[in-house]
């Protein structure tokens, strides 16, 4: 474990971000269920936005004409754009297509609602985060899972280092900007990040970092969840977080570069991660739980508990008659004098109000828990 939890602040074109920080999913370029001001009042102040979907239901040349993300919205802090190669991935592997597939040229898939082909490369990725006008943009990368084999593992590691160099390439080309450019401090820009690969194997996860940082990035990030079937050493791992591998990967990139656990995670792994030199974080868990009555608490205030919080099932039969605050120890805005009770019939009934309250209040904890670990 670290001496120190890792402070301090991002400079991006809209903003700091004092790290360490934890970004919310804005899948279409909202979170939902909540407005831009009850974020904020949340103490969320950056997005994560999913390169892909806003492609497709946006459209990123309406976007670059229209001013940017950030004119279009109305949100005036920073926001990272994802490669778009996770969703190709989890697209590609779960639809049996023979045009659903990945080549070193890049994704060819069928857009499952509109039935067109598309073709997503580490250029056009690229080209689409710059349409869109995000702050920190992510390079195409292949992810991999835990079961993949040593030569898929190979394949991956190589691949992802050569999209990497053609991402960086139509990166600079789109900001028309050179090699030394990039380097230059008195250049303001977007922040490109590296994706490492590797899966679960230490040698080729190290290999990748090498490669990535000898061509040469603002961010690197982890690629694939860490995880794991097999037992760990720390016998308060859960869910088969792979505990090993953050500390390890951490420890591979240099200190004056940030790092960025990519879908991590629970408030019990962004206290580990963060112990362990990790600095930001994305995962749709506060967001996508909340919609499913699955609230984070502080210890002794739910019937569920883990190391750091407990869990609040809200649409248990016990919380019927319960007239007690969602958490009696800290009460978010936006979620004043809401009894269990309430929320419990609201979730259950799946009223879009009932979603807002529990959402303000799981991005809330969230947001108390990086706060937190900031002033630590």
């Amino acid at each position: 474990m670290s001496d120190a939890i890792r402070k301090g602040k991002i400079d991006t074109l809209h903003g700091d971000i004092n790290y360490p920080a934890f970004m919310p999913d804005a899948t279409y370029g909202t979170v939902k269920n909540t407005s831009f001001a009850q974020l904020k009042s949340a103490g969320i102040n950056e997005l994560v936005t999913t390169t892909l979907h806003i492609e497709q239901k946006i459209g990123s040349e309406y976007l670059r004409d229209y001013g940017g993300i950030h004119k279009f919205t109305g949100w005036d802090r920073p926001i990272l754009t994802d490669s778009g190669g996770f969703q190709v991935f989890s697209l590609i592997h779960r639809r049996a297509n023979k045009q659903n597939k990945i080549t070193d040229a890049g994704c060819s898939f069928i857009d499952p609602i509109t039935g067109k082909y598309n073709f997503l490369s580490p250029e056009s990725s690229q080209i689409i985060q710059h349409n869109i006008g995000s702050d920190m943009r992510v390079v195409l990368d292949e992810p991999l899972i835990e079961s993949d084999s040593l030569s898929s593992i190979k394949r991956s590691v190589s691949r992802t280092t050569e999209w990497a160099k053609r991402s960086k390439k139509a990166f600079l080309n789109e900001l028309g900007l050179s090699e030394n450019d990039f380097d230059n401090p008195d250049i303001k820009r977007p922040l490109l990040v590296a994706v490492i690969q590797g899966a679960n194997n230490m040698e080729y996860r190290k290999r990748s970092a090498m490669e990535l940082m000898e061509i040469g990035f603002d961010i690197y990030g982890l690629g694939g969840m860490p995880l794991k079937t097999k037992k760990t050493w720390d016998l308060t791992d859960q869910g088969g977080f792979h505990k090993e591998l953050l500390h390890f990967l951490a420890e591979l990139i240099p200190q004056d570069k940030i790092r960025y656990a990519l879908g991590v995670g629970t408030p019990d792994d962004l206290n580990f991660c963060v112990n362990n030199g990790w600095d930001i974080f994305d995962t749709v868990l506060p967001t996508r739980n909340a919609r499913h009555g699955y609230l984070y608490v502080h210890k002794g205030e739910g019937d569920a508990s883990f190391e750091h919080y407990d869990v609040l099932h809200i649409k248990s039969e016990r919380y019927k008659f319960d007239d007690r605050p969602i958490d009696s120890q800290i009460t978010y805005p936006g979620t004043e004098n809401i009894s269990r009770a309430y929320l419990r019939y609201l979730i259950k009934n799946k009223s879009a109000i009932g979603h807002q309250y529990a959402t303000l209040h799981n991005l809330g904890f969230y947001g108390e828990i990086m706060s937190k670990l900031r002033s630590a």
